[in-house]
């Protein structure tokens, strides 16, 4: 009887390390597969911790239970080792100067600068000044920027005078009143000799800009980008956690805003993996992807280009500064012929997210084959 149990006991372990492998195999999935065609292995991308984790726990219980069911753990994670990698990265570098030749870049989702926390908005704006200026980018790409033409809320000429980057390139995801903006700018002590746009049918707040920038003899394309947001209110997610009587329908809800968001972010993706394609210079794509690396934007948006947090980074690089933790959304990518260093997460809880910045140079072989 005692035999029997015991046995019973490691089928239903097993049964569990199956379910919780096949799960593994779903996040994987999410970075192959546009949410437009499937949206189910988008949600499990999103959770791909967990999975992992699970998986990783099984190993030792199978090595004391029964020795050779540890093979299933361990081949579901071998088979995800590429996917693994795009997770952390190891260039521990120590300290903070510029190397030779190359110029600071930073991307960063300034939450409209906190426009919304009317009692001391402008005080939290000037505090994000101040620390923009201790960073001294060269060049800055801001989402959820707010621009405004009364000077009542003042952001676009203090920063050009603070960041002695007079040149700037903003482009409105949204307007009100003719006067007040909201989308993604673009800041650079370098000349711009060249803009455009893509804008994202049927969405509120999001918008894609590329600028053309002169540094010295040659000319980047930057693309500064704000992915679709998934609209998550975290008093909702908070009330869930809590057990409220509505959870359920408020789990829902949340569910099909995330199934929203991945779809929307699947064609803009898309579109603008065209426009990198298509570009005549080499690019710095940068900005807030409101996606894991485990995910078809992620995928689409990389092919071909240099993650520059895994080139030149340390760590995990989790860049959300919000209450949903273990977040790595925003990113700077870079054309083969650019080289990155020291890469950064810079700790300072100002927004909703943390700015990212790389040291950035074209190659010096590469510098004769740039027009």
């Amino acid at each position: 009887m005692y035999i029997c149990k015991k046995e019973i006991l490691r089928k239903v372990l097993l049964y569990i390390n199956i379910l919780f492998a096949v799960f593994l195999i779903l996040a994987y999935l999410a970075y192959y597969i546009s949410p437009a065609t499937n949206y189910i292995p988008a949600f499990f991308g999103l959770t791909y911790y967990i999975w992992v984790g699970v998986n990783i726990i099984f190993i030792p219980l199978w090595i004391f239970v029964k020795l050779r069911y540890s093979l299933l753990p361990l081949g579901v994670l071998a088979i995800g080792i590429p996917l693994h990698l795009k997770q952390f990265a190891t260039h521990f570098s120590i300290g903070d100067s510029a190397p030779d030749g190359y110029f600071k870049f930073m991307s960063y989702n300034v939450q409209l600068f906190g426009l919304y926390n009317w009692k001391d908005n402008k005080a939290h704006r000037d505090e994000m000044f101040r620390f923009i200026r201790k960073e001294d980018p060269d060049i800055i790409c801001f989402q959820e920027y707010f621009y405004e033409e009364t000077n009542y809320f003042e952001t676009t000429d203090t920063l050009r005078q603070l960041l002695d980057a007079r040149n700037v390139h903003f482009g409105a995801a949204s307007t009100l009143h003719g006067t007040h903006h909201w989308g993604v700018a673009t800041f650079s002590r370098w000349p711009i000799v060249g803009k455009g746009q893509i804008k994202f049918p049927r969405s509120r707040g999001n918008i894609c800009i590329y600028t053309d920038v002169r540094i010295r003899q040659d000319t980047l394309r930057i693309f500064n980008v704000h992915f679709e947001s998934n609209h998550l209110h975290t008093e909702n997610l908070e009330r869930i956690a809590a057990g409220d009587s509505t959870a359920k329908l408020m789990a829902f809800d949340l569910l099909q805003a995330l199934r929203k968001g991945y779809v929307k972010r699947a064609a803009q993706a898309d579109t603008v993996a065209a426009a990198i394609a298509a570009s005549p210079h080499p690019v710095i794509i940068c900005g807030d992807f409101n996606d894991m690396p485990l995910s078809y934007t992620y995928n689409k948006i990389s092919r071909n280009l240099t993650d520059a947090f895994l080139n030149a980074g340390s760590g995990f690089g989790f860049s959300y500064a919000g209450r949903i933790p273990f977040l790595r959304i925003d990113y700077i990518f870079h054309s083969k012929d650019i080289d990155s260093r020291l890469f950064k997460v810079v700790p300072k809880k100002l927004s909703d997210h943390y700015p990212v910045s790389a040291w950035l140079k074209i190659k010096e072989n590469e510098k004769d084959s740039v027009q």
